[in-house]
C-alpha cells in the first residue's frame, strides 16, 4: 500500500465523522431541515465515492456510491446515540429513566434492602439492562452507555450473523441453477459490508429491540437442517427467552428456524421429487413442529414467569383490555406518516428488488416454499399492526419488529442468492427485466433506511447542569422532610435518584407500586384491580410527598398526538391526585412536579 492510498483510506474514514459533527455540532441548527440535510449528505457520499475508487483501485463506481452511502448513513446513526450518554440527572425522554429502575429490580435485596416482584413488561430486556448493577455504585451515565452498546452491538452482531448464514448458503444455489450467471462484478467482500450496514441500518427503521435480536442471534447461530433435534433444541431454548419476553413473540423462534428451513431446504430433494400428499406432509413435519413447541414453550414460560415475578396474576395481559385506535393505521397526529403508509414505504422497494431477483428462477422453487414464506410474513405483519394500533402502540414501527426481522431474512436470501431451488433448469424461464430496474429498486431499498436514520438527530441539547443541581437539591430537602416525619414519599418518575444514591444521603423507603410506566399501562388498560388500589391510596392521602412529572387535568382527544394516553393517564391518575394533593414545587427544566397532600380535598 503506498502513502498515498493509505492517505486517501484515512481520508474517507476522518470524513464519516464529518457529516454527524456538522448536524449535532455548533452549526447543527442550519441542517435541521430535512431536505437540506439530506442535500450536504448527498454531497457527502458523492465525495466518498470518489475518495474510495481512489483508495480502493478495484472497486468500480455504482459499488463506491452504495458502499459510501452505507458508510455515511450507519457513521450518522452511529454518532445519532451520543447525545444519550450523558450525566445530565434527570430524565432525557418520557419513559428513558424507568428502564434503569426495572433494570434495578433484579438486584432489589442490594439495592433497596428488599425482595420486590419483577418487571411485568419487557423483563428480558430490563434484565440485559441490568448488568451494570453487578458494580456498586454504579453512576447514571454508565447504564446509558451500556444501553446505547446493547443497541449498537447486538443490532450489529445480528446483522453479521445473517450475512454469515447467507453467505454459507450461496454457494449451494444458484450453481445449481443451469443458465444463471453466479457471480457479479461486486466482490464478495464488498457484497458482505453493504449488506452488514445495510443490515444494521434496517433494523433500526422500528427500531427492532435487542432483546428480540437476541433470538434471531441465537437461532441463526443455532439453526442445522440436517440436525433437526440440535434446531428444535435451540427452538425451545429460545422460545423460553420469548415468552417471558412479549406475548406477540412466543411463535417467533419458531418462525424463524421455519424460514430458513424453507429457504435452504429443496422439497424435491427432501422427499426424492415425490409429490404425494405424504411426501409434503414428510416436509412440513419439522417446520411445523418448530412453530408449535416455539409457540407452547413460550407460552409455558410466560406462565412460569406470572408466578416467579412475584406479581399478582391480575397485572398481566393488558394487552387484551386494551383499547384498539385502528385510525392510526393512516397518517394522523401521533404518527404522521401512519402505520400502514410506513410499513409499505420500508416493505415495498425490499420486497420488489427480491421479486426481480427471483423473477427468472421462480420455477426452479417449489410454490409450497415461497408460500410458505409468505404466509409466515403475513402473519407477523398482521400481529404486528394489531399490536401498533392499540393505545400506547407508539409512534414508530416497533411492534412490526418480528416481522421486519423476516422480511430482512427471506428477502435477503432472495437477493443475495441464498435460497436453494428444488429442481434445475436449462435455460431460464422467464424473460429478462429491462437492465436499468434493478439498480432503481437497489437505491430505492437503501434509501428508505437511509433516510430514517437521517430523518433523527439535531443539534446536541444543552442542559441546564445548575437548575438540574438545585432541583435535586429542592427534592432531597422534600424527601427528608416527608422521611422525618415519618410519611411515605412515592416516586412515580425520576425514581432512580434513589436506585442510584443520587439524592446524598437522603434516603427513604422505596414503594415499589405506581411507577410512571407500568401506571400508564395500567391506565390505558383500564385495570380496575390495580388503579382502584392506586386511588384509594391517594385518597386517604397516604403519601406525605408525591414526585412526579407534571400533572394537569386537560383532556385531549385524538386531535392531538397520543391524545388517548393523555386523557387516560388525566382521568386514571392526573385527576385523583390534584384532587387530594396540591403542588408545592413546580419546575419546567426539569419538568418535575412535587406535591403534599391537602388541607382540603376537592371531595
Amino acid at each position: 500500500m503506498t502513502s498515498k492510498t493509505l492517505l486517501l483510506r484515512l481520508s474517507f474514514l476522518l470524513s464519516l465523522a464529518l457529516f454527524p459533527f456538522l448536524v449535532m455540532g455548533p452549526a447543527g441548527n442550519l441542517l435541521s431541515s430535512l431536505p437540506l440535510r439530506l442535500a450536504v449528505f448527498a454531497l457527502f457520499v458523492l465525495g466518498g465515492a470518489w475518495l474510495m475508487q481512489r483508495a480502493w483501485a478495484a472497486l468500480r463506481y455504482p459499488a463506491a456510491l452504495l458502499l459510501s452511502a452505507l458508510a455515511y448513513g450507519t457513521a450518522y446513526k452511529l454518532a445519532s446515540f451520543i447525545p444519550e450518554v450523558s450525566t445530565y440527572p434527570f430524565s432525557l425522554a418520557w419513559s428513558e429513566i424507568s428502564r434503569y429502575y426495572y433494570a434495578s429490580l433484579f438486584f432489589a435485596e442490594k439495592l433497596y434492602g428488599a425482595d420486590l416482584p419483577l418487571s411485568v413488561l419487557h423483563p428480558t430486556r430490563y434484565l440485559m439492562q441490568s448488568l451494570p448493577f453487578l458494580l456498586t455504585n454504579s453512576p447514571l451515565w454508565l447504564h446509558r452507555l451500556w444501553q446505547v452498546l446493547l443497541w449498537i452491538s447486538v443490532t450489529g452482531l445480528t446483522a453479521l450473523l445473517l450475512w454469515w448464514w447467507l453467505g454459507r448458503k450461496q454457494e449451494n444455489s444458484l450453481r445449481e441453477y443451469s443458465g444463471i450467471k453466479v457471480q457479479g462484478s461486486v466482490p464478495e467482500s464488498t457484497r458482505g459490508i453493504a449488506f452488514i450496514l445495510f443490515s444494521f441500518l434496517f433494523l433500526f427503521q422500528g427500531p427492532v429491540y435487542y432483546h428480540l435480536l437476541v433470538m434471531v442471534i441465537l437461532i441463526l447461530w443455532g439453526y442445522d437442517s440436517k440436525r433437526p433435534w440440535r434446531t428444535l433444541f435451540v427452538v425451545l431454548l429460545v422460545s423460553l427467552w420469548a415468552g417471558v419476553s412479549r406475548i406477540n413473540w412466543l411463535p417467533v423462534p419458531g418462525i424463524l428456524a421455519a424460514a430458513l428451513y424453507l429457504l435452504e431446504t429443496p422439497l424435491t430433494h427432501s422427499t426424492e421429487k415425490s409429490t404425494s400428499l405424504l411426501a409434503f406432509l414428510r416436509y412440513l413435519l419439522p417446520p411445523a413442529v418448530w412453530v408449535i413447541l416455539s409457540t407452547l414453550g413460550g407460552y409455558l414460560s410466560q406462565e412460569a414467569y406470572k408466578t416467579l415475578s412475584g406479581n399478582p396474576p391480575e397485572l398481566f395481559g393488558s394487552s387484551f383490555s386494551s383499547d384498539l385506535l385502528w385510525y392510526r393505521l393512516l397518517p394522523n397526529p401521533t404518527y404522521p406518516l401512519g402505520i400502514l403508509p410506513s410499513a409499505v414505504l420500508v416493505s415495498l422497494p425490499l420486497l420488489l428488488l427480491a421479486g426481480a431477483k427471483l423473477w427468472r428462477t421462480w420455477r426452479g422453487v417449489h410454490p409450497l416454499r415461497l408460500l410458505g414464506l409468505a404466509g409466515m410474513l403475513l402473519v407477523l405483519f398482521a400481529g404486528g399492526v394489531v399490536v401498533s394500533v392499540k393505545i400506547g402502540g407508539g409512534s414508530n414501527l416497533h411492534n412490526l419488529d418480528a416481522y421486519l426481522v423476516l422480511l430482512l431474512v427471506v428477502c435477503g436470501a432472495l437477493v443475495l442468492g441464498a435460497l436453494r431451488f428444488d429442481r434445475p433448469q436449462s435455460s431460464p424461464a422467464q424473460p429478462h427485466l429491462p437492465a436499468w430496474l434493478e439498480p432503481i429498486l437497489l437505491a430505492l431499498t437503501v434509501a428508505i433506511p437511509l433516510g430514517y436514520a437521517l430523518s433523527a438527530g439535531r443539534a446536541l441539547p444543552r442542559h441546564d447542569f445548575a437548575a438540574a443541581q438545585s432541583a435535586l437539591q429542592e427534592v432531597a430537602r422534600a424527601v427528608e422532610q416527608a422521611d422525618q416525619q415519618g410519611g411515605e414519599v412515592l416516586f412515580i418518575s425520576q425514581r432512580h435518584l434513589l436506585t442510584l444514591g443520587m439524592l446524598g444521603e437522603v434516603t427513604t423507603p422505596l414503594v415499589a407500586d405506581y411507577e410512571m410506566v407500568f401506571l400508564m399501562e395500567m391506565a390505558m388498560s383500564g385495570n380496575r384491580f390495580y388503579l382502584d388500589a392506586f386511588q384509594s391510596g391517594v385518597q386517604a392521602q397516604r403519601y406525605a410527598l408525591i414526585v412526579s412529572g407534571p400533572l394537569t387535568t386537560n383532556l385531549q382527544g385524538r386531535a392531538h398526538s397520543f391524545g388517548e394516553e393523555n386523557d387516560a393517564w388525566v382521568i386514571e391518575v392526573s385527576e385523583p391526585i390534584l384532587c387530594y394533593y396540591e403542588p408545592i414545587l413546580k419546575l419546567k427544566d426539569p419538568a418535575l412536579m412535587l406535591l403534599a397532600p391537602r388541607g382540603r380535598p376537592c371531595k
